[in-house]
C-alpha cells in the first residue's frame, strides 16, 4: 500500500491458431500488461495494412452511425476476433453499402439542383403574362427575341445603367440565392450588343426556360406538378434512406464493435514478436495473481517460457510498469499523484501520505463549517451522475476537512457564532502564521523520512548515506530548525555549539562525501567537487525556501477569512437598500467563495504538494500498469 504492488515478468509464447483465444483470454482477464517485445528481429507482424484499412473502416462506420443516428446503448461484450476476417467482411459490407447509399444520395442532390432550375423559371414565368401564346412565338418573334438567365445581385445597377442607352427591354424578380431572375427583350439586330453586355453582367442563361415550348398558361401549371413531383420523389428516396438505416443498424453495430476489437487486438499483436506460427509475448502480471493465471494459460494454448519475480532493487525494476494498490479509500486520490507523474516501481507510493497532507492544508486555508456542508452535498450530487461519480470523494473528503478545521478556527459562512475551539486565525496572524511554518517542516520532514525509505528500496547506500536529500541532509535540516528553535528561545549555549557541530558535520558529509569516497576509489575530481559544494548552498536555499513557502496556508486562511466578511458587510449594505436583496447577495457572495476561492485554495494546496513535498523524495517511473481490456 505505501509502495507499488509487486510484479511478475513473464515471457509468453502461443501459436497462430490459437492467437485469437489467447487475445480473447487477455482482454477478459484484464491482467497482463503487454510490452514491445525485446528482440523483434525474429519477424516484424505483417498487420500494418490490415491495420489501416480497419481504421479506414471505423471512419466509414463512424460516418453512417452519425449520419443515421445510430444510438450505441451498451459497451460491447468481451470476446475476440479475427482480425483479417473482419477486415474482409467489413469491406465488402461498407462497399456494397456505400454504393448503394451514394446512389440515393446523388439523386438527391440532382432533385435538389433540378428544384433550384424549377424555382429560377417559375420566377422567369412570372414576367411573362398569363395566356395561352406559346413560349417559342416570344423567344423567336418577328421583331422581338426573348432570353431569360440570372444575374449577380451586385451587377443590377450596372445592367440598368448599360442598357437604358439600348433598344432593351429587361423585366426583373426580387434576388433568390443572391441572384436576380432576369427576362430580356431585344431586336434581333442588338444580339452582338446583348451577348458583350450579358457577359459583363456575369449574365448565366437558364437554358430548361429557354428550351420551354407550349402555351405559357400551361407552362405555369406544368411547372407546379414538377415541383410536386420532385417533393414527392424526395420523399420516397429519404424514407428509403431512412429505412436502408434500419434495416443494417444492427449490423452496422456488429461491425463497429468487431472493428473496434480488431484494431485494438492488432495493437497488442505489434507489441509482440513472432516467427511464422509463433508469437512471443513480453507481459507483467501482479504477483499475486501469477497462480491463478498460471492454471488458465495452462488450459489454452499459452505456453510460459520465462518467469521472474521483479525485485525492487534489480535492473529490470527500472523498466517495470508501476501498479498503485490502495484501499477504496484512499484510491480516488491516486489521480491527484498521477497529475504529477507516475511513481517508479522501486519507489514509494505516495498516495496515503498525499491523501492527509492535501487534505490538511485544503482544510486550514478553507476551514469553514459552512462552507464545508456545501462541498460535501456538491460530492453527493456528483455521486448520482453517472460520468462523474469517480470524483465525488474529492469534495466530500475536502468538506469534511472544512468542517473540522472550520469547527476549530469558529466559522460559519464568515460568521462566528460561537468561540473558537483552538483559535481563530483573523484575530491571531501571527499564530497562524507560526502554525503554517510548524506544518511546512512537518511535511518536509515527512518528505525526507520517504526519501530515507526509497532510498532503502533501492539498496542506493550512497544516496542514503552522503547526498544531500539522504540522511545527512534530513540531519542537516534537524538542526538547522532546532538551532533556530534553540536561539530563539535563549537555550544554553552548550546546546547551541553542540547543534553547531552536528550541523557542520552534515554540511562536510553533503559537501565532499561523495567527492571524498570518489578520490578514495577513483581519484580526486576536483570538477565533481565544485559540483557537490554547488548543490550543498542550492539544498540549503531550497530548504529554507521550501518551508518558509507553507505560510501561504496561513496567508489564504486569513484571506478566506476577510473575504468572507467582506460578503457580510456588502449584503448587510444592499439589506438596507433593497431589503430582500441582502440575502441575495449573501447567497450569491458565498457559491463565489466556494467556486472561486476553493478552486484557488485546491490550486495552491496541489502546488505546495508537487514543490515542497514530493520534491523531496517522488522516483519517477517510466510507464504506469495499463492491463489489456478489450472494452
Amino acid at each position: 500500500m505505501w509502495v507499488p504492488e509487486l510484479m511478475t515478468r513473464f515471457l509468453l509464447a502461443t501459436t497462430r491458431d490459437d492467437l485469437t483465444e489467447v487475445l480473447e483470454f487477455f482482454g477478459k482477464e484484464g491482467k497482463f500488461h503487454i510490452v514491445n517485445f525485446s528482440n523483434k528481429k525474429l519477424e516484424e507482424p505483417r498487420y500494418g495494412e490490415t491495420y489501416q484499412n480497419l481504421k479506414e473502416d471505423r471512419e466509414r462506420i463512424e460516418s453512417i452511425v452519425e449520419y443515421f443516428d445510430i444510438k450505441i446503448e451498451k459497451e460491447p461484450q468481451v470476446y475476440a476476433v479475427d482480425a483479417t476476417d473482419v477486415e474482409k467482411e467489413a469491406g465488402e459490407f461498407l462497399l456494397k453499402f456505400q454504393v448503394e447509399l451514394g446512389k440515393k444520395q446523388e439523386r438527391l442532390k440532382e432533385l435538389k439542383e433540378k428544384e433550384i432550375e424549377l424555382n429560377i423559371i417559375s420566377e422567369l414565368l412570372v414576367l411573362l403574362p398569363e395566356s395561352l401564346t406559346p413560349i417559342e412565338d416570344l423567344r423567336e418573334g418577328k421583331f422581338f427575341k426573348m432570353k431569360g438567365g440570372t444575374i449577380p445581385a451586385t451587377e443590377k445597377e450596372f445592367l440598368e445603367e448599360t442598357i437604358e442607352v439600348a433598344d432593351i427591354f429587361a423585366f426583373t424578380r426580387p434576388a433568390w440565392a443572391s441572384r436576380i431572375p432576369i427576362t430580356l427583350f431585344y431586336p434581333e439586330e442588338e444580339e452582338e450588343t446583348v451577348e458583350k453586355i450579358l457577359r459583363q453582367a456575369r449574365f448565366t442563361e437558364i437554358e430548361g426556360f429557354n428550351k420551354l415550348k407550349g402555351p405559357i398558361l400551361k407552362l405555369k401549371d406544368s411547372i407546379e406538378i414538377g415541383f410536386w413531383e420532385i417533393k414527392e420523389e424526395r420523399a420516397h428516396i429519404q424514407a428509403s434512406i431512412q429505412e436502408m438505416g434500419e434495416n443494417v443498424e444492427e449490423r452496422i453495430l456488429e461491425l463497429k464493435r468487431d472493428v473496434d476489437i480488431s484494431l485494438i487486438e492488432l495493437e497488442w499483436v505489434n507489441r509482440m514478436a513472432r516467427t511464422e506460427n509463433v508469437f512471443f509475448i513480453d507481459a507483467y502480471i501482479p504477483w499475486r495473481v501469477v497462480p491463478e493465471v498460471k492454471e488458465k494459460c495452462g488450459e489454452l494454448g499459452l505456453y510460459v517460457i520465462t518467469e521472474e519475480n521483479v525485485e525492487r532493487k534489480s535492473q529490470d525494476a527500472e523498466n517495470t510498469p508501476t501498479k498503485l494498490n490502495n484501499l477504496p479509500l484512499f484510491r480516488p486520490f491516486e489521480f491527484l499523484v498521477k497529475t504529477y507523474g507516475a511513481p517508479a516501481y522501486r519507489g514509494i507510493d505516495p498516495t496515503i501520505p498525499t491523501t492527509f497532507t492535501f487534505l490538511l492544508m485544503f482544510g486550514i486555508m478553507f476551514g469553514d463549517i459552512g462552507h464545508g456542508l456545501v462541498l460535501i452535498f456538491a460530492g453527493i450530487a456528483l455521486y448520482f451522475l453517472k460520468y462523474l461519480r469517480k470524483y465525488a470523494l474529492f469534495p466530500i473528503a475536502m468538506g469534511v476537512s472544512s468542517i473540522i478545521f472550520g469547527t476549530l478556527f469558529g466559522e460559519f459562512f464568515g460568521t462566528h457564532p460561537f468561540s473558537p475551539i483552538w483559535f481563530s486565525p483573523f484575530e491571531a496572524p501571527e499564530k497562524a502564521m507560526l502554525f503554517a511554518i510548524y506544518l511546512g517542516i512537518g511535511i518536509v520532514t515527512l518528505g525526507f523520512i520517504l526519501r530515507l525509505v526509497e532510498a532503502g528500496l533501492k539498496g542506493d547506500k550512497e544516496e542514503l548515506f552522503l547526498g544531500g536529500q539522504g540522511l545527512p541532509g534530513f540531519i542537516f535540516y534537524l538542526s538547522i530548525i532546532f538551532l533556530a528553535f534553540s536561539v530563539i528561545n535563549n537555550l544554553p549555549g552548550r546546546v547551541i555549539i553542540t547543534e553547531v557541530i552536528i550541523t557542520m558535520i552534515a554540511i562536510l558529509v553533503v559537501a565532499i562525501g561523495k567527492p571524498v569516497k570518489e578520490a578514495v576509489t577513483k581519484g580526486l575530481n576536483t570538477n565533481n567537487l565544485l559540483i557537490s559544494l554547488g548543490e550543498m548552498i542550492h539544498l540549503s536555499l531550497a530548504m529554507i525556501s521550501n518551508t518558509l513557502s507553507f505560510i501561504r496556508v496561513a496567508a489564504f486562511n486569513i484571506a478566506h477569512v476577510i473575504l468572507t466578511i467582506s460578503i457580510i458587510t456588502i449584503a448587510e449594505m444592499v439589506g438596507k437598500m433593497v431589503g430582500a436583496g441582502g440575502y441575495s447577495t449573501l447567497i450569491f457572495g458565498n457559491l463565489f467563495i466556494i467556486v472561486l476561492e476553493g478552486l484557488i485554495v485546491f490550486i495552491q494546496a496541489l502546488r505546495l504538494e508537487y514543490y515542497e513535498f514530493y520534491s523531496r523524495f517522488f522516483l519517477k517511473g517510466k510507464s504506469l500498469y495499463e492491463p489489456m481490456k478489450i472494452s
